[in-house]
Order: structure tokens, then C-alpha cells, then sequence
């Protein structure tokens, strides 16, 4: 979980579109989460899961998770550049759910996609995002796996990420409706673990 007292200043469209160049330079090794969809849904993760996790775990993971480079910035002022661009995205996702999480809408919501299959590729990415955040605290997240009721909030999330094979086999119509129970599944999720608390 994130909480902040930071004032809240969410990226402009053209912040947004400097980090996604970023995260797709030459600068950022291969296994860098390098889309905004990804980081969406990663960070959506951390912020309502069940734990507190400091940007000194999540912003490497993001950038460098396997380490295989020494330094990706080339500049002290990047470095800090990049890391405010994305602590305010996290904080804005933060402040959503603490403010209205009825009315949370996935970063792929909020863009428009020339094709079907560009939203598709987004919808996956930001589901594979949120399981990448599942992962970096997997064991704090076990609880929500524990009875069939509450794993099945996260059925959504595994099926568009394709993680499992069931993607392969759905129809149109019932891709379509998965992805409809998706904005859903995040806020139950949310609220499984604020009762948690």
C-alpha cells in the first residue's frame, strides 16, 4: 500500500509521454516495464495491496528487475527526474482509491486506441502489470487466494494478462465481458484488503 501526504500533481499528457519514451530508450534494459499500461497496472497493484512497499523496491523492479545494468541514467538529474514523474503517477492512483475508488478507471481507460487488438495489447499489458505487483510482495497476497470467493477477484487480472490458457479459447463476447468485470475486480480487491486492515 502507498499513502502520501505529497501534494498531488497527476502527469500531463506530455509527462506521461516522456516517460513512456523513457521507458522505451536505449537506455533501459530489455526486461524494463516499458509500457505506461504496464506501469498502470503495476503500480495499482502496490497501491492497494496488502502491504507497504518503498520506492526503493518498486522503482527498481520496474526499471531494472533483473539489474543488468549498473546505471541507467545518465544523469543524477534524470535519475531524479524519472523518479518523480513516476511517484506522482503512483500517487495519483493513490489518491483515487483513497478518495473515490468506486470511480477507479485503468490508465488504458483514459487512452484511445487507433485498432482492437492496440487495446487488447494494453488491456494485457496492464493486467501482466498488476500481477508483476502482485509478485513483489507474493507472499503478503496469499491471503486473498486462501478461499475461492475472493481468488476469483483476480480471475479477471490472470485471463487478460494470459496467464492462463483461457483467453485462447473465449469468445469475443466473453473477452468482452472479462474485460467489463475488470475495473470491478480491482475495487473488490481493494476493498478485501481494507478490511483486512
Amino acid at each position: 500500500m502507498i499513502q502520501s501526504d505529497r501534494p498531488l500533481h497527476p502527469l500531463a499528457q506530455e509527462e506521461l509521454t516522456q516517460l513512456e519514451m523513457f521507458l522505451t530508450s536505449d537506455q533501459t534494459p530489455e526486461d524494463c516495464m516499458s509500457s505506461l499500461e504496464m506501469i498502470d497496472g503495476y503500480m495499482t497493484a502496490i497501491v492497494i495491496g496488502p502491504e507497504a512497499i518503498s520506492q526503493e523496491q518498486w522503482i527498481p523492479y520496474l526499471l531494472n528487475p533483473e539489474k543488468q545494468q549498473q546505471d541507467i541514467f545518465d544523469s543524477p538529474e534524470q535519475a531524479s527526474e524519472i523518479s518523480d514523474l513516476l511517484t506522482r503517477h503512483i500517487d495519483a492512483i493513490a489518491s483515487q482509491f483513497v478518495n473515490d475508488p468506486e470511480e477507479f478507471l485503468p490508465l488504458y481507460e483514459m487512452f484511445s486506441y487507433s485498432e482492437d487488438n492496440e487495446r487488447e495489447l494494453a488491456i494485457e499489458e496492464w493486467a501482466l502489470g498488476f500481477i508483476l505487483g502482485m509478485e513483489l510482495s507474493h507472499e503478503a497476497w496469499q491471503p486473498l487466494f486462501a478461499n475461492e470467493e475472493s481468488a476469483m477477484l483476480a480471475g479477471p487480472l490472470f485471463i487478460l494478462g494470459r496467464i492462463t490458457d483461457d483467453y485462447e479459447t473465449m469468445s469475443q463476447d466473453e473477452r468482452d465481458e472479462m474485460t467489463n468485470m475488470l475495473d470491478e475486480a480491482v475495487i473488490r480487491i481493494y476493498e478485501f484488503w481494507s478490511r483486512q486492515d
